[in-house]
């Protein structure tokens, strides 16, 4: 099947990129070069640490005490969903340590040229709802840092209706955070370091102090609330509830993980962070969470999950110089922590797959610079104060995603081999392996189609639009890993093995050994006379790496 070439107009063709050399490729969707494979094990800590210590991560550990969990139960949970998500780290992170390719052209081998679109559409459109969402709080960290400097920001009258959904601080905060993360789309990722290790640093400390500043507050009271008397079975299920919504939470940044794993200056330098330190940072930051939440409303009588908006609420119950002083730096330390998750869980892999889309006239800043003018458009404070309809189905996407982390797990290793043909990755016909039947793999979205739909009735019944059975909500409950992951990984497998995909050990006598190849032959963009390091194919056989 053969699709149209489109004949766009001049003021169009002036904004096709100077290095893209198809509707398939360009610089940023080609194997990094490596002069620029320089992610170090510090790097890699850091970005664990921007993707673990965070909001979402603070309120896991309440909210499931909350749900009747006991500690022990519900830090288990946590750590166990903290595993499973980076052992799906670790997975679909591999290739980009061994082809130093990214998210997209996994996407590609695993759901054709043309289903890839599929793919990254979907989880784009997910990043510009949840980038808007984190914009928001870092908004909200910014108003907090100047209602600590100046007392009359901190008394401004909210000019705006009601009907807004944001005050006039709050406003002002989020245009401030627009203005200082904006500049960071223009650095290439593989200068993000430094931003990474400030983060570090600064998050690190605040989540601590926030901590230690609501213990030592506490009086003695108690840590954990009353423990909820449960019965085993119930305890068991909301242990397993636990380590899907941690694996839920964590699955989109995951999948995506060969979009940062293939900067990594050594082989070994992200898998001891993927399965040790991301399941160890989540797991802190929750208990540190349970325990400063428990703090705060034995003290106060309010249970506050968020941090931020416990800074909030203690300017407006003791504005004096010892509370803005801890507000002050506590509020900057959780504004950078939001500029460091915005840009290792949204902003830079979204602009890589929208590279991927159309590479002649987007590369990875301007598909960040899309991504964040769209995030930013949606007024997303509209999405945090939404009715719980909306807000239930928008962070539901998880039963969307995860099917998609282990069906591209499965296909590369162990229908593939770990063996790509990267030069197909950028033939647009059917001379490349990658495009299966009109540039789809039927396999891929039969097994995608049958991971999903059994969870269907329990996402629907969350909406409120029906009622259904105990046993469909608890489906929906632990879709992430068990029904998603798993259940497309396996179906997948199965279809694989009654009819063989292109490229598959099955096939591969189909075609040359040197066919298998990767791009590492160039150590500088500038080193070599063509456009492209595409022009440095060499046979590397099932590992590819440099």
């Amino acid at each position: 099947m053969k699709f149209p070439q489109l004949r766009l107009p001049r003021t169009f063709r002036s904004l096709e990129l100077n290095d893209a050399d198809s509707r398939w490729e360009n610089e940023d969707i080609v194997p990094v070069v490596k002069n620029e494979q320089n992610f170090t094990n510090r790097a890699f800590f850091g970005y664990w640490v921007a993707a673990g210590l965070n909001t979402t991560a603070w309120a896991l550990g309440s909210s499931n005490l909350a749900n009747g969990l006991d500690l022990g139960g519900a830090l288990g949970g946590i750590f166990a969903g903290g595993v499973l998500s980076g052992l799906v780290a670790f997975l679909c992170g591999e290739p980009g340590v061994r082809y130093h390719l990214g998210f997209s052209m996994m996407s590609r081998a695993t759901f054709g040229m043309y289903g890839a679109w599929f793919v990254i559409m979907l989880k784009c459109f997910v990043n510009f709802i949840f980038f808007g969402i984190q914009a928001y709080w870092g908004g909200l960290a910014a108003s907090v840092v100047l209602s600590s400097i100046f007392p009359s920001f901190h008394t401004m009258a909210n000019t705006l209706p009601e009907s807004a959904q944001i005050t006039t601080q709050q406003l002002i905060g989020f245009i401030i955070y627009i203005f200082l993360f904006t500049p960071l789309m223009f650095i290439h990722p593989s200068r993000l370091q430094p931003v990474l290790a400030v983060s570090l640093v600064t998050t690190t400390c605040t989540v601590f102090g926030v901590f230690i500043w609501a213990v030592a507050s506490n009086g003695g009271a108690p840590l954990v609330p009353p423990k909820v008397k449960v019965s085993s079975s119930e305890r068991s299920f909301q242990i397993l509830r636990a380590m899907s919504a941690v694996a839920g939470a964590w699955t989109g940044a995951c999948i995506r993980q060969s979009d940062w794993t293939r900067y990594a200056k050594t082989r070994r330098a992200p898998a001891i962070h993927q399965l040790v330190s991301g399941p160890l940072t989540v797991t802190i930051c929750a208990t540190l969470g349970a325990f400063a939440t428990s703090a705060v409303n034995s003290m106060y009588g309010k249970l506050i999950w968020n941090p931020i908006a416990i800074l909030q609420f203690v300017l407006e119950r003791d504005y004096d110089a010892a509370s803005r002083a801890g507000c002050f730096f506590a509020g900057m330390g959780f504004f950078i922590s939001q500029i460091a998750t915005n840009l290792v869980q949204n902003s830079v892999s979204c602009g890589m797959d929208l590279a991927s889309l159309a590479p002649r006239w987007i590369d990875v800043t301007r598909g960040s610079l899309i991504m964040c003018l769209v995030g930013y458009l949606i007024n997303p404070w509209r999405f945090v104060n939404a009715p719980g309809t909306f807000i239930t189905v928008l962070s539901s996407f998880g039963m969307f995603v995860s099917p998609l982390a282990g069906i591209n797990a499965i296909d590369f290793w162990v229908v593939r081999r770990l063996r790509w043909s990267v030069p197909d990755f950028y033939i647009g016909n059917s001379e490349s392996i990658y495009w299966f039947t009109a540039g789809l793999n039927w396999r891929a979205f039969f097994a995608w189609t049958l991971a999903v739909w059994p969870s269907f009735p329990g996402f629907i019944a969350a909406t409120g639009a029906i009622e259904v059975s105990v046993g469909w909500e608890r489906c929906f409950s632990v879709t992430w890993w068990v029904i998603g992951f798993c259940g497309g990984a396996a179906v997948y497998y199965i279809v694989c093995l009654i009819s063989p995909p292109p490229g598959s050990p099955y096939t591969i006598k189909h075609y040359d050994n040197d066919a298998m190849g990767v791009l590492d032959g160039v150590e500088d963009r500038n080193d070599n006379d063509e456009k492209h390091p595409t022009a440095s194919i060499k046979s590397a056989g099932a590992s590819g790496s440099s």
